[in-house]
């Protein structure tokens, strides 16, 4: 039996880094359009498999990239998740977070354990002072799962994908706030509702 080797760990699910031959794994969440509604699209067979080199390539060159979140109990896919570094500018980067949860499980507080897993390991393992989240304004879910997680809008941010100009909000949390005690920080918010970006 294969020794598994976790990247990091939330209350249900254990993450484990994306292997070339994924694809049957990552499809069915990639390829379903309405769980990409962020990206407009679902992913084609070669989207996904650039989208799994495109992971392997980040995890080499920027120590982080989307996981695979899965239940330690069954090994079923759950989510995507993790940390990863975020072109802001031509010339600036900054660490950020992505989750993208499997549509039937949506409504089940897994956005919310997803993000606060990929803040601790970004703050943790990758020593960033701020992680942020881009969220397009109209994903409602994914804005309360970064309110949820302390997270709080910065400012906005245009994404060019696919041709089109895709507005996101900003959203940030810098380390000392993510690990500060409640009663340090009165005004987090308790919303624990769903995401897929």
């Amino acid at each position: 039996m294969e020794l598994q080797h976790y990247e990091m760990e939330s209350e249900r699910l254990r993450f484990r880094r994306l292997r070339a031959d994924d694809f049957s794994l990552v499809a069915p969440i990639l390829q379903d359009a309405e769980t990409m509604y962020a990206w407009e699209h679902g992913f084609s067979y070669e989207e996904v498999v650039d989208w799994i080199a495109d992971m392997l390539r980040r995890y080499h060159e920027d120590g982080c990239g989307y996981l695979a979140g899965l239940d330690p109990e069954t090994d079923e896919l759950i989510a995507l998740a993790g940390p990863l570094t975020e072109r802001l500018d031509a010339e600036t980067t900054a660490i950020g977070i992505g989750y993208i949860v499997r549509r039937d499980l949506w409504g089940q507080g897994y956005g919310v354990e997803c993000a606060r897993a990929s803040l601790k390991f970004a703050f943790e393992k990758l020593d960033a002072p701020r992680a942020l989240a881009l969220i397009r304004p109209d994903n409602i879910s994914s804005l309360h799962v970064a309110a949820a997680c302390g997270m709080k809008p910065i400012g906005q941010l245009t994404k060019h994908y696919h041709g089109k100009d895709l507005p996101h909000v900003v959203c940030a949390i810098e380390r000392d706030a993510f690990f500060a005690k409640p009663d340090e920080e009165p005004d987090q918010t308790n919303e624990t509702e769903e995401t897929t970006e």
